[in-house]
């Protein structure tokens, strides 16, 4: 099982190009919280103007392509796409 700092590194490999926190030293919870807010952020589409802004659902289809397309470790595409999927299901309701 992958800690929630490995995620993270997985994550911010994927979305170089997001503005992720790069702090020093980054503990278990703060990873797990910055990374839910970013599959959030993401998945709402909230880095992009509202007029043009695409839905959850169209938002999560283009995440997991790239997950399962980056060069990752299948153990960190797995845990990725879990987290996907649960951020998905909460937001979704």
């Amino acid at each position: 099982m992958l800690t929630f700092v490995q995620l993270f590194e997985a994550y911010r490999s994927l979305w170089s190009n997001r503005s992720l926190i790069k702090a020093e030293v980054l503990t278990e919870e703060k990873c797990k919280s910055l990374l839910y807010e970013a599959v959030e952020k993401e998945l709402r589409d909230e880095m992009t103007h509202p007029r043009v802004r695409q839905t959850p659902e169209m938002k999560f289809r283009y995440a997991i392509r790239r997950i399962v397309a980056s060069s990752l470790t299948e153990s960190e595409k797995l845990a990725l796409i879990e987290l996907h999927l649960e951020v998905m299901e909460r937001i979704a309701v």
